[in-house]
């Protein structure tokens, strides 16, 4: 099982700090979260060009969590800025095939997404047009929320369902329900809260990391 620590801002400062950090203890992935505010309730920082500006720590690779009302057309920036995966949504991307041809080309991962009230029936149609899978367990946007209902059933029925994809769960990801999850059939847990408001977030990372 692999955990990668989320990033959740509004300002670009902010996450390259935290990417630090991150690669800081060990990890290998980290998980930023861009919304625009039309998708999501709240804004957070979503400018590509500027990521492009900024080189990752070494060791570290990128991916991109597009809360966005229109990732067809956002998705040429978020590729030029040298990601390694990007995260669409189920309720707003509108040609996946065009979308995959174009990661292809740059050897980025396509991974489709679902909201928690999306069923996992409605990703599963997908099957073959994206990379993997990421089921949000919490209402997008807002870093803090607690898992909701029925999404480690999402998992277990993808895991069934989806093949070798990839399975991602983010939100309310933590210690308590880790575990779970991963038996439910995730191969990778996307945490914020549970490790960048722990007192120590390299102790909370690896804790996480040895649930598996």
């Amino acid at each position: 099982m692999m955990v990668i620590p989320a990033i959740n801002e509004t300002e670009l400062s902010e996450i390259a700090r935290k990417m630090q950090r991150a690669a800081g203890f060990g990890a290998t992935w980290v998980h930023i979260d861009v919304s625009d505010g039309r998708f999501t309730q709240n804004k957070l920082w979503n400018d590509a060009s500027a990521l492009a500006g900024t080189k990752p720590p070494k060791g570290v690779a990128i991916e991109v969590h597009l809360m966005v009302e229109n990732p067809d057309d956002a998705l040429d920036d978020w590729l030029d800025a040298g990601v390694r995966r990007i995260i669409v949504h189920v309720e707003a991307a509108k040609d996946l095939a065009i979308m995959k041809e174009k990661c292809a080309l740059f050897g980025v991962e396509l991974f489709l997404a679902a909201n928690p009230d999306t069923s996992a029936e409605t990703l599963v149609a997908h099957r073959g047009e994206a990379d993997g899978f990421l089921v949000l367990g919490v209402i997008p946007g807002l870093s803090g929320q607690a898992l909701r209902p029925g999404q480690r059933e999402k998992v277990a029925f993808l895991r069934e369902h989806a093949g070798n994809a990839t399975l991602e769960i983010d939100g309310g990801v933590n210690a308590a329900n880790a575990s779970t999850l991963h038996a439910a059939g995730a191969d990778i847990l996307i945490a914020a809260s549970a490790i960048w408001n722990d007192p120590e977030p390299e102790r909370a990372f690896k804790h996480l990391q040895s649930l598996s």
